[in-house]
Formats: structure tokens, C-alpha cells, sequence
């Protein structure tokens, strides 16, 4: 059950490139890696590296923004309150970031008990609640496969593919946004900054002096932002039976984007 109702609703900025993703989908990670790589390429100051409105706005790039596209967790709305209808992206870049299903349910799970303390059930719970579980997740994309003609330009980006080859697929995502020529070595060092090891390590002496990516002293490790970034890490956490049921909902009312990677 939930412990308290979100007392938010997550801002959303005027943008032309919007990347979408439902929460715990690596997009701090994609923050940091983007940030890296377009401060160093246009010499923009270091501090502002995880606001990338900002830092697109100061390279004189389409202005780019990050946003969950009403699945946040703030927001608390149902999967059925979901709207299916695109059309305000219709004139816009769109970027969508997925991950397993299984993965990101166990990451929200800890972000929702752990560091935002909007749910107090168990994780089995969580899976099956029609706020936070598998049928959001899965609503969230279906209705985005089904509008990915929508917008004027669009792409896919796995969690998974990040992690086999971060460096490429940064170059691809900034081709995207509308950077052009960014150096092979610019990526190279943009991937290896936003290490997993590194990101964790700024978020524990919070380096960045952001609340993006900060956690108070002594926090629980599971209450991190960057908490593991392990793929399939679902298995330490979730029962054989949660695991089955989550798959069983995936094959019936999931879509291209949810399926889990080969």
C-alpha cells in the first residue's frame, strides 16, 4: 500500500527534443553521460552538467529536456490513467529509453520504499499495484509503440545496449539531438566518466551539489539514485512466482519495446 499520495506532479519543459523514459530506466545515467560530452564539446561550465536544457540552450543546440512522461512516480497516476494520446509530441524529437521490465520494477521498488518513501508493501505487492507495477510500466510503453509515428523524429534506446557499448550509443543519441560532430574521443571520455563506480562516488559526496544526484550521509545503499545498475539483477530480489508472473504479463500485454533483450 502506499504510504502517502505523491504531492507533486513532475514539471515539463518547453523543449523540440524531449527523452522520454519510465522511471528507474538509466536516465541519470544517459544525464550524465549526455552532460559529459556536450560540456566538454562546447567548453561549458562543469556544473551545470546535469541540466541538459541548460547545456543544449548555452551550445546553441535544439533545446533538449528530460521528462517521464506522466509515469513518475510524483505524478502517482494509475496505468489506466495513462493517456495513449501522443499528439502534443507531434512537431518534436522524441527519444525513448527502455529496460527490462523485470529490472526496472526491483530499481523502482527501492526508489519508491527506499529514497522516496511513497510505498511500504512488500516487493510482490509493488509488482502487481496498478500505480507503480507491471501494468504501468507495460501501459507506458505499449502507448508509445503504438504513437512512435507521432512525433517528427524518434528513436529507441535500450538500457541494455548502453551497457554494451556506451560510447557508441552516446554518439548515436547525439547525432539524434541534433549535435554534429562530436569526436570519437569526446564519447570515449564522456562513457568512462559516467562509470557506474564514478557516478556512485559523486552521488555519495555529492560532487555534483545537485539534488539529482545526492544522497544524504550514511543513506541506506539501496536508497541511492545510482543504486547497482546490474542487468538482471531482478533475480536477487524477486521470487520465482513474481518472476513468472511478471513474464506471463509481459507476452500478453506487452509490445517490441518491453521485450526482454536477446
Amino acid at each position: 500500500m502506499a504510504a502517502r499520495p505523491p504531492a507533486q506532479v513532475e514539471p515539463k519543459l518547453e523543449a523540440d527534443t524531449y527523452v522520454l523514459s519510465y522511471p528507474k530506466s538509466g536516465r541519470t545515467w544517459l544525464r550524465a553521460l549526455l552532460g559529459k560530452a556536450l560540456v566538454d564539446r562546447y567548453g561549458l561550465p562543469s556544473d551545470r552538467l546535469l541540466e541538459l536544457e541548460e547545456v543544449t540552450r548555452l551550445a546553441g543546440l535544439p533545446v533538449a529536456t528530460f521528462y517521464h512522461d506522466e509515469s513518475a512516480m510524483v505524478d502517482g497516476l494509475s496505468w489506466r490513467d495513462l493517456r495513449s494520446d501522443k499528439s502534443e509530441y507531434r512537431d518534436k524529437r522524441v527519444l525513448l529509453l527502455g529496460r527490462d521490465v523485470r529490472d526496472t520494477l526491483v530499481s523502482a521498488y527501492f526508489h519508491a520504499t527506499r529514497r522516496l518513501r511513497f510505498f511500504t508493501g512488500t516487493i510482490s505487492a509493488f509488482v502487481r499495484d496498478e500505480r507503480y507495477g507491471v501494468d504501468k510500466v507495460l501501459a507506458f510503453y505499449r502507448h508509445w509503440h503504438a504513437a512512435r509515428q507521432v512525433p517528427r523524429a524518434f528513436m529507441f534506446v535500450r538500457y541494455e545496449a548502453m551497457h554494451a557499448d556506451p560510447a557508441g550509443i552516446l554518439g548515436r543519441v547525439l547525432q539524434f539531438i541534433g549535435t554534429p560532430d562530436v569526436p570519437a574521443a569526446t564519447t570515449a571520455a564522456a562513457a568512462d566518466f559516467a562509470r557506474f563506480e564514478n557516478l556512485r562516488d559523486a552521488e555519495a559526496r555529492n560532487l555534483f551539489d545537485n539534488p539529482m544526484l545526492a544522497t544524504r550521509p550514511n543513506a541506506d545503499p539501496e536508497a541511492f539514485k545510482v543504486r547497482r545498475g546490474k542487468i538482471g539483477g531482478f533475480r536477487d530480489h524477486l521470487s520465482a512466482d513474481d518472476v513468472a508472473w511478471i513474464d506471463a504479463c509481459e507476452a500478453e500485454r506487452g509490445c517490441e519495446f518491453t521485450r526482454p533483450a536477446a
